[in-house]
Formats: structure tokens, C-alpha cells, sequence
């Protein structure tokens, strides 16, 4: 009986302490959305950057791939992987979170 009692209230703690976390939530949504969205812009971003990286360390180096030196090839080539990553990685967390992005939006503009 003073184990059910117990884990009763540790239960009740608990509840307690998840609201406390849900009420700061509520409070707090907008913000955290608007956080989120320019989070996820952030990826399309820094992929585009990284992919003009790889661009721009191959054709600066054009001549040494003459040489047949591939080292700077190889990094380019993985630049442009990375940002490649990168921009699918935005696409999938802006469809992902799409419908919390349209509710946002439609909540700014009433």
C-alpha cells in the first residue's frame, strides 16, 4: 500500500514538473517557431555558400588540375557534397515543419 502511495506522488511531481515545462511551452511558441524557421533558412544558407566554396577552390586552382594535381579537386568536391547535404537537408526539415510554418504565418497576420 505505501508503494502504490509512493509512486502515486512521485507520479504527481512529475505531472507537476510537465506542466510547469507545457506552460512555458505556450508562452514561449511563437518564438520558438520563429527560432525553428530561421534555423531550417539557415541550412539553405550556409549549403549555398559551402557549394560556391567548392566551385571557387576548383576554378581558382584550374591550372594545378593541369598538373594533375587532384588535391584541390578533392577538396572542392567534397565542398560541394557538403553543401549539397546541406540544401537537401533544408528542404526536408522545411517540408517537416511545414504546417507549423503556415500556422505561424497565418497566426502573424491576425
Amino acid at each position: 500500500m505505501e508503494e502504490s502511495n509512493q509512486q502515486n506522488e512521485e507520479n504527481v511531481e512529475k505531472i507537476s514538473v510537465l506542466n510547469t515545462i507545457f506552460e512555458d511551452l505556450v508562452t514561449d511558441a511563437s518564438d520558438l517557431v520563429k527560432d525553428l524557421y530561421w534555423g531550417v533558412k539557415t541550412y539553405m544558407f550556409f549549403g549555398l555558400i559551402t557549394m560556391l566554396f567548392g566551385v571557387q577552390e576548383i576554378v581558382y586552382n584550374i591550372d594545378l588540375l593541369q598538373d594533375r594535381l587532384y588535391i584541390p579537386l578533392f577538396i572542392g568536391g567534397v565542398l560541394m557534397f557538403s553543401g549539397i547535404v546541406q540544401i537537401l537537408n533544408y528542404f526536408r526539415l522545411r517540408s517537416k515543419y511545414a504546417r507549423l510554418f503556415k500556422v505561424q504565418a497565418e497566426l502573424k497576420k491576425s
